[in-house]
């Protein structure tokens, strides 16, 4: 039978957990774990008691209570859905892993495919981010049956549980997929993108659409099939796609996939250099944790939206050098951090080769340069808002390539950390230290510092021109610092390689 066979699959899954070292080890990382699941558990519980309170206390008047007594509260709730499920899908794209590889050790037993298939789509079903939900929902679904009609309230609850269901193979499908094409999560972040527009010009009324979404589900009870239609849907595709995938040279992490080379060449005319830069190139786009900073670059360079056109900060040249920091140079903090720590796994053969340090960090100095340059060129539409504007982010970009870089190297060069290439970028702290938080007040700070001692001396133009000038010193001084950093990891580099090993 194949519920039999699907309930056995869970119990050899249960039993591999339950065997485990590490079921046994960490104790008191699993005793913080589970008093913060009871905490927040008995928050969200408290949260679904008083949720109908909250609801009536809300300062909007757009539901008239008089009109829609009984259904006032599921009315006001239904207005901010749509939110609570998007924010839900982006916290699943970075949160809720994908179990793919825990059905290798059966695909030599005789177990038909579609069987391994379907424990693998009910196993998702089992995250926290889909039960999770209910601790939130069920007391406020209770209290609602008090206030209107069975079927209308049962109509409702079946629509909420089937729109956690939906996100959950929606998200599934989606993941699985831009692993394979990452044009996909490009498209997902213009969309998102598009849709922050969206609300912050008041382009589309996402509350009465979200109104008008829910609200039909417990006026028109049959529409509650509508969500289910759409799990039944991705299900369907998350099926056929790993029906037509299950093997292990396609799930393996270890699987040799199709390499798009980036720089055709073209930095190969700065010598080791150019070539160094090209494998590290290479490097941040074959591997899943290093992409991911590259592409969350690119969401980053759309952050000049939340303030240059709005007219709350017009003229406040202070926001401007703080998000034109983040805009231009959120690549080089964000993997410049770990400037050793990508080739941590093999950092003994990259001592044992014949390349000048000086050359290691120069390349890594060119990656920063060219990322960065990318992303004030494709900042130039800004200056749709004004040439201000223009002028304030060339002002920063001097500023991130010519010294930001500088600070980012150093530490990311005094106090390096180990980096898994293989391991996944969703929920990976590996690395993650007191240092790289430090890091961001330097970065952010001295530019701060140079715009505020122009305002000071009575202008903010000179302010942007301190920031370029800094930039410009501090470029044209790139060679003597490199060199003091490629001879302070001369001196430490069997200490460091120790360390890389110990990690």
């Amino acid at each position: 039978m194949p519920i039999i066979r699907l309930l056995r699959l869970y119990g050899i899954e249960w039993k591999e957990t339950r065997r485990s070292p590490l079921w046994y080890k960490n104790l008191i990382v699993k005793l913080v774990l589970a008093i913060t699941f009871i905490y927040l558990f008995g928050t969200f519980v408290f949260l679904g008691v008083v949720l109908d309170d909250l609801m009536i206390e809300l300062p909007f008047d757009e539901i008239d209570y008089n009109t829609y007594k009984e259904s006032f509260v599921l009315r006001r709730l239904n207005q901010f859905l749509l939110y609570y499920f998007l924010a839900d899908l982006i916290m699943r794209y970075f949160m809720q892993k994908l179990p793919a590889l825990a059905i290798q050790p059966l695909l030599h037993l005789p177990i038909p495919k579609s069987g391994l298939v379907h424990f693998l789509l009910g196993k998702s079903l089992l995250s926290p981010m889909n039960w999770g939900h209910a601790p939130l929902f069920v007391p406020f679904i209770i209290e609602l049956y008090s206030n209107l009609s069975f079927t209308e309230a049962s109509s409702w609850a079946l629509a909420i549980a089937g729109a956690v269901v939906f996100n959950n193979f929606f998200l599934t499908f989606i993941k699985r997929t831009s692993e394979v094409d990452w044009r996909l999560f490009i498209g997902m972040l213009v969309l998102l993108l598009m849709i922050i527009v969206a609300h912050w010009y008041d382009l589309i009324d996402f509350l009465a659409l979200s109104a008008d979404v829910f609200n039909v589900f417990f006026l028109q009870p049959i529409t509650v099939v509508i969500p289910w239609v759409l799990a039944l849907l991705f299900y369907g595709l998350n099926f056929y796609y790993l029906k037509s995938n299950l093997y292990l040279s396609k799930l393996s992490k270890s699987k040799r996939s199709k390499v798009t080379y980036v720089g055709a060449g073209i930095l190969s005319r700065f010598g080791v250099v150019g070539r160094l830069a090209e494998m590290e190139f290479k490097l941040i786009w074959r591997h899943k944790r290093s992409r991911t900073v590259l592409l969350m670059t690119i969401l980053f360079l759309g952050y000049g939206l939340l303030v240059f056109p709005v007219d709350t900060y017009q003229g406040n040249y202070l926001m401007y050098v703080l998000f034109s920091v983040i805009i231009t140079g959120m690549f080089t903090l964000n993997y410049g951090q770990y400037l050793l720590g990508w080739e941590g796994s093999y950092f003994d053969h990259i001592i044992t080769r014949n390349v000048a340090f000086e050359d290691f960090y120069m390349s890594k100095f060119l990656v920063f340069i060219i990322v960065s340059a990318t992303a004030i060129l494709l900042s130039i539409p800004y200056a749709f808002f004004g040439w201000k504007i223009l002028m304030v982010l060339f002002s920063v970009f001097l500023y991130n390539i010519g010294l930001a870089t500088h600070v980012v190297m150093f530490f990311g060069s005094l106090n390096p950390k180990k980096i898994d290439l293989n391991a996944g970028s969703a929920l990976n702290w590996q690395g993650v230290g007191a240092a790289q938080f430090l890091l961001v007040i330097p970065v952010m700070g001295i530019p701060l510092g140079f715009f505020g001692l122009g305002i000071l001396l009575g202008d903010e133009t000179l302010g942007l021109i301190f920031i370029a000038v800094a930039g410009l010193i501090g470029l044209f001084g790139t060679r003597i610092w490199i060199k003091m950093l490629a001879k302070w990891l001369f001196l430490q580099r069997y200490k460091i390689a120790k360390d890389f090993r110990n990690q």
